[in-house]
């Protein structure tokens, strides 16, 4: 029996059997595999509109990825409008994550906070999206110094609450940022863990994460979860907790 109520609220990402995460360009192979999902998760910059607009056509809700505790060098518009203002600094140096080529950002700023909502504004003008899938937001509670966390999820809210109001007609997936799920669930219509091991699924620190989301599944939030290894213990824990899960085979998430 699974540990979810079953007399939850609908979820608010809509009816999602299944869903997939691509940050890829758009080809032939991707965009069938993508129509044959509920959900895709795709770096929109990579696509061009009248490719989304056939996906959802396929009945496929599209998403776009956005990193709003880091910025990575790839994203050169970005890049170029960060200042030092923008960044956070950890005993007086810029926090860099080299394996993705990116650094943290302090989203107390407020310039960088509407650098952030520009960025949407452009993307959601210029192709057809579903909603945003907001990564990176569980820095907030790892990297981020410990004094000043309650300043720095004060500042997401706030951020998340602007970007929405904005944007009424997107939706909203937060990828972890466990930290943040309680004050921002009612602006989210869903929530992605990344990484979910099966193994883990009986620790203290898991249990006390899926007590939240079963309550927060009960309002409506939509759980999704993602492995990297295809053994079944991840997608049985997974749907025993009431997500709807998915098995990546590439650390880039190539479907």
């Amino acid at each position: 029996m699974r540990l979810f109520n079953l007399l939850a609220k609908p979820s608010r990402l809509g009816p999602v059997h299944s869903f997939s995460i691509y940050y890829g360009i758009s080809t032939p192979e991707m965009k069938r595999m993508l129509a044959q999902t509920d959900l895709a998760v795709i770096e929109p910059r990579q696509w061009q509109a009248e490719d989304i607009k056939a996906l959802r056509e396929a009945g496929t809700a599209v998403y776009g990825y956005l990193s709003v505790m880091e910025t990575p060098k790839w994203n050169e518009t970005r890049w170029a409008a960060v200042n030092d203002d923008m960044r956070l600094l950890v005993r007086g140096q810029p926090v860099r994550f080299e394996q993705w080529d990116a650094e943290l950002m302090d989203l107390r700023s407020a310039a960088y906070r509407e650098l952030l909502l520009a960025e949407i504004g452009e993307l959601a003008a210029r192709v057809p999206l579903d909603g945003i899938m907001l990564d990176t937001v569980g820095d907030i509670e790892e990297y981020v110094p410990e004094a000043q966390r309650p300043a720095m999820g004060e500042a997401y809210k706030t951020w998340l609450e602007e970007a929405a109001r904005r944007n009424p007609k997107l939706r909203w997936l937060q990828n972890r940022g466990f930290a943040q799920l309680e004050a921002c669930a009612p602006l989210l219509s869903g929530m992605l863990w990344e990484g979910w091991n099966g193994h883990e699924a009986g620790g203290e620190w898991v249990r006390q994460r899926t007590e939240l989301l079963r309550r927060l599944r009960k309002g409506g939030l939509g759980l999704l979860a993602s492995s990297t290894d295809p053994s079944p213990i991840h997608g049985e824990t997974a749907r025993a907790h009431g997500f709807v899960h998915w098995v990546s085979m590439s650390d880039m998430y190539g479907v």
